[in-house]
C-alpha cells in the first residue's frame, strides 16, 4: 500500500513538475496576413528595382516578384522586384509612402479596404510613370484576376491612381 502511494506521489510530483516548465501562455496564428505588392516605374513609365527609389520600413521590404511578364505590362523580364508591405491580419489604416527618384518626390497612399478584425487581402499594384507629387489608390473594390495565381491577390492596374492635393486633407 505505502508502494503505490509513494509512485502516485512521485508521478504527481513529476507531473507538476512539467506543468511548471512548459511555456504559460501558447500563441496561436489566427490569419495568414495580408500583403500589399507595388510595382515601381520610372518616368518614361519602366518598371524599375525600387531600391534605389524606396527606403524600407517598418512592416515594408523589397521582394522578387515571380511570373511578372504575366501581369505587368512591360515588365520585361520573369522577376521583377517589388516593394511589399504586410499587416499582421489585414491593414487597419491606408498604406503611405514617399518615393524619390532623381531628386523628386512621389507620395503615395494605397486606400485598403475594412475588413474583419481577422480577415486577410492580398493586393498587387502597377505603378504609374514616375510623377513628382501625391496619388492614391482604392483597393476597397476586387481589382483584376491575377494571371499569376490567387496567391498574390487581385491586379489594380495604374489607371486606378488619382492626383491629389495634400493641402486638403
Amino acid at each position: 500500500m505505502r508502494s503505490s502511494f509513494m509512485k502516485v506521489l512521485v508521478l504527481t510530483i513529476f507531473a507538476g513538475a512539467l506543468l511548471c516548465l512548459a511555456p504559460l501562455s501558447v500563441r496561436a496564428q489566427i490569419c495568414p496576413g495580408s500583403s500589399l505588392r507595388y510595382v515601381v516605374r520610372d518616368e518614361q513609365g519602366n518598371v524599375i528595382d525600387p531600391s534605389g527609389v524606396f527606403e524600407p520600413k517598418r512592416s515594408a521590404d523589397i521582394d522578387e516578384l515571380k511570373d511578372a511578364s504575366k501581369v505587368i505590362k512591360v515588365a520585361g523580364t520573369e522577376k521583377t522586384r517589388v516593394i511589399e508591405w504586410r499587416g499582421m491580419c489585414n491593414f487597419r489604416e491606408p498604406v503611405n509612402e514617399s518615393l524619390t527618384l532623381n531628386g523628386k518626390v512621389m507620395n503615395v497612399t494605397f486606400n485598403t479596404p475594412r475588413v474583419s478584425q481577422y480577415a486577410t487581402r492580398n493586393f498587387l499594384v502597377d505603378s504609374l510613370p514616375f510623377r513628382e507629387g501625391s496619388y492614391e489608390i482604392d483597393l476597397t473594390s476586387e481589382g483584376e484576376e491575377n494571371p499569376a495565381g490567387a496567391w498574390l491577390g487581385n491586379f489594380y492596374p495604374a489607371k486606378g491612381w488619382k492626383k491629389i492635393n495634400p493641402a486638403t486633407r
